[in-house]
Parts: structure tokens; sequence; C-alpha cells
């Protein structure tokens, strides 16, 4: 019986080795739990967020918790607050009807404004190593962390302690003493390393495209888009829409909308010859990965910088969907930030759990 016992321990604790030496979650991922939402992107680098999901997937809240953390066993850990519209003081938040501690308070310290926030926001960020230990105790066995005053100032804790989990989960972490949630004995050396982000490759300026290959590029682009059809609550059709621009001397794209409602539009986006007349040719665009809206929203090429956007908005004020970007390297579009939002909350598509990343092309 003893020795049948010793087994069962030996059996759950060589398993729990596993899974954090593996990390075995595949990424990217993006899970909500309850009242929180976690994305890890393609580095294991994991962001989790209070995103509560209300009735019928919409509910505001002027406050938002994050926590983020890089994969590997560097421990970069951070909390950041985030509170939209007029600043509330937050020596009287609660945790629970108890008041936080003031070390816990002094430890938030304010974050300078972002430029063209869409709302205004006061952000404050913990990143002390022991503050942010200590304010993950205060919280993951809470249920609200709150402002008195305003019923929109507060932040469900219903599902943190399961995005601690997960996050410690995908990094290798559980069952060592650099994991979230349970730490235990593991040593912080075993938590597997922090994959290498991918180096893009610089983008080439092209010449501009001439009057004639617009118009010829054009015209030839409008032939695959689908025919206009009559709007619902309109008598007109709805015409598609493109937009061509430069890629190389040789190349150009081309970004066809259609069907469009009121903000979310299917779109074609395809390359082409500069070539009299111009000629379909092969697109290398970066899938991206996960499921997707791929082909339904928005697009837009900025041949200034090489960039293409696309985007799918669930509302239209643009705060839950999807965003992704690529960077064009002379022969292809290499993705370069892709980010979801499953719950309409408020928050602009900058906060949202980011899915995948890449490292900056060297300069040149």
């Amino acid at each position: 019986m003893v020795q049948r016992a010793l087994m069962v321990v030996l059996l759950t604790a060589c398993s729990v080795q596993a899974l954090a030496q593996s990390a075995g979650e595949k990424v990217p991922l993006l899970r909500q739990s309850k009242e929180w939402i976690t994305g890890c992107d393609n580095l294991r680098d994991c962001h989790a967020l209070s995103a509560p999901s209300g009735q019928y997937g919409v509910e505001y809240r002027s406050l938002t918790l994050h926590i983020l953390r890089r994969a590997g066993a560097d421990d970069a850990l951070r909390i950041r607050l985030d509170q939209r519209g007029e600043p509330m003081p937050l020596s009287t938040l609660l945790v629970d009807g108890v008041p936080l501690e003031p070390q816990l308070l002094d430890a938030l310290v304010p974050l300078p404004c972002k430029t063209a926030e869409q709302n205004e926001v006061t952000r404050y960020e913990v990143n002390d190593p022991i503050r942010v230990r200590q304010w993950l105790e205060q919280l993951r066995n809470g249920q609200e962390l709150k402002l008195p005053g305003s019923d929109e100032a507060r932040v469900p804790l219903d599902g943190l302690s399961a995005a601690l989990l997960l996050m410690d989960s995908v990094q290798g972490r559980v069952g060592g003493v650099t994991a979230l949630w349970r730490p235990g004995p593991r040593l912080a050396s075993e938590v597997p390393a922090r994959a290498q982000p991918v180096q893009l490759r610089g983008y080439p300026r092209a010449p501009e495209l001439t009057a004639q290959e617009r118009r010829q590029i054009s015209a030839a682009a409008l032939k695959l888009a689908s025919p206009g059809t009559p709007n619902d609550d309109e008598d007109y059709v709805l015409e598609p829409q493109v937009e061509v621009y430069p890629l190389t001397a040789r190349r150009a794209l081309s970004v066809v909308l259609s069907e469009c409602a009121a903000y979310t539009c299917d779109y074609l986006i395809s390359s082409w010859s500069r070539s009299n007349p111009p000629h379909l040719e092969a697109l290398q665009r970066q899938a991206l990965p996960m499921g997707n809206a791929d082909g339904s929203g928005g697009a837009h090429y900025d041949s200034g910088t090489g960039v293409l956007s696309t985007y799918y908005l669930a509302r239209g004020i643009g705060d839950c969907g999807e965003t992704g970007h690529w960077l064009f390297d002379g022969q292809g579009f290499q993705l370069t930030d892709y980010r979801q939002m499953p719950s309409c909350n408020g928050l602009p598509s900058s906060d949202w759990p980011q899915l995948w990343s890449s490292a900056p092309p060297v300069a040149q």
C-alpha cells in the first residue's frame, strides 16, 4: 500500500515537471476564463486582462487590470491598472470591501499618456517583482477590486486564478518557484527559454505607379470582385471600391472592398505585374494564426512604410474584433502583429492581447 502511494506521488511529480518543461500548450492561444481573457503569442509571452463579457458580450468598466509576463526564466512580470474617464484617487481601492495595504498602493507608478488615446485613460504600473507578487496574492482569492463611488470602477476577479494557471502552463512554470498560481520547488533555471522572435527583413521602397498603370490594374482588379448588391435599406447598389499601390518596380498591389455594410466590407488583396496589360500574380502573405476573419472587415496598404493592415470589427466603435499587420520585404508580406478581442468592453485595439510578435528590421 505504501509502495503504491509512493508510486502515485512520483508519477504526479513527473507529470507536473514534464508539463512545466515542455510548455505544452499550443501557441498562439486566446482563452476566456469567466471574467478574464488570456492571450499568449508565438513567443509564449502572455497577457491576461479583466474583460467582463456582460450580456450579449458587451459590458463597460472604467477600470481594467492587465497582467503581462514574458516567457523565460528572467521573470519579467508586471501589472498595469487602467482608469478611463475622470481620474479617481486610487488610495480608496478595495478588494472585497477591504482597503489595500499602503505598500501595494505606493507601488502603483503613473505611466506617460499615450498619444491619440481613443478615450481619456490614466495608466498605472507595478513592476517591482516583490510588489507584483503581493498584489497577485491579494487578488487571486478575491471577488472584486473596486473604487468606491462608481458602479463602473471595478474589476471582477472571477477567472483570475484560471488565467494565472494558464500563463504558468503556457510558459512551463507549473510547480516551480516562478509560478503565479501555487508555486513549487522547481528552480527558475528549469523554465524553458524564451523563443527568439523572427527578425523581419526591411522594406525596399518602390517607384510610384503611373496614371496608366493605376487605371489598368484597377480595372483588372475590379473584375475579380463580387458584383455590387442592393443595400437592404436603400434602393441603390453598393459598387466595389479599389485601391492600387506600388510594391516593386515590377509589381503592384490591389485592395478591393465590396459588399460593404456600416463598418464591415469583404476585401480581396491581390498582386499584379506592372506590365501592359497587367497580369495577376501569386501573393505571398503569411497566413494569420488561429481562427480568424481574414477577408472580412477592411484592409489598407501604406506604400510609404510597406505595412499592410487588416481589421475586423464586431461593432462600430472598434472595441472588439481582430487586427493584423504585415511588412512587405520586396518579395512577400511578413506578419508582424496580430491581436484579437472577443468581448466588447470599450478597449482600443492597442490593449487587446497580442497573439503574434516579431523583431523589427535592422536599421540600414
